[in-house]
């Protein structure tokens, strides 16, 4: 047999099932505000035409260490021995003539990003005032800033892309802050 519900008991679940929604739409509308207030992590990459010439190709693509093997397949462990965090790479485009990748290696500590940039020594190299330290070769340029090692690898060489790498690389700097915090 079905027992019957009293006004009484109806009257609560009500109430109750009222006073719920309330609870879960402000619970819903705090946690809107707490995410919206939660700031997004630094672009380091300039916008297009920030550096002049150059042109944003591609959207910024992330890698924690676990996964840099799907970026740099072979190389992988040099960077995460040095104390890799993540990698943050992009491209960009050139006065319609010229391609370049741009490296971002976020480091666990500075001392990584130094070793990285000493690792990588070319045969014939200029030095640039970007950084702590920067290095023009042919086609590349590569600096380190606090705890970021940066490199830019350029498709074509000619002086006036080395120029080009030059200012794109000062825009990417200006935009790193010395102690490898957010800005």
């Amino acid at each position: 047999m079905r027992q019957r519900s009293s006004k009484f008991e109806i009257r609560n679940s009500r109430r109750f099932s009222s006073f719920d929604f309330r609870i879960s739409a402000m619970v819903l509308v705090l946690a809107g505000l707490l995410a919206s207030c939660r700031s997004k992590p630094p672009d380091f990459f300039p916008a297009s035409n920030a550096a002049p010439g150059w042109v944003k190709s591609s959207e910024t693509r992330t890698f924690g260490a676990d996964h840099l093997w799907e970026y740099i397949d072979g190389d992988a462990d040099k960077y995460i021995q040095a104390g890799v965090v993540k990698t943050l790479t992009s491209d960009y485009r050139y006065n319609n003539q010229a391609d370049a990748t741009a490296d971002i290696f976020v480091m666990a500590k500075p001392e990584g990003a130094k070793k990285l940039y000493d690792s990588e020594l070319p045969a014939d190299f200029k030095l640039v005032e970007i950084g702590e330290a920067g290095r023009l070769a042919k086609g590349s340029l590569t600096f380190h800033q606090g705890v970021y090692f940066v490199r830019l690898v350029a498709y074509e060489d000619s002086p006036e892309v080395a120029k080009a790498l030059t200012e794109l690389a000062r825009a990417i700097c200006s935009r790193l802050s010395p102690s490898g915090g957010s800005k």
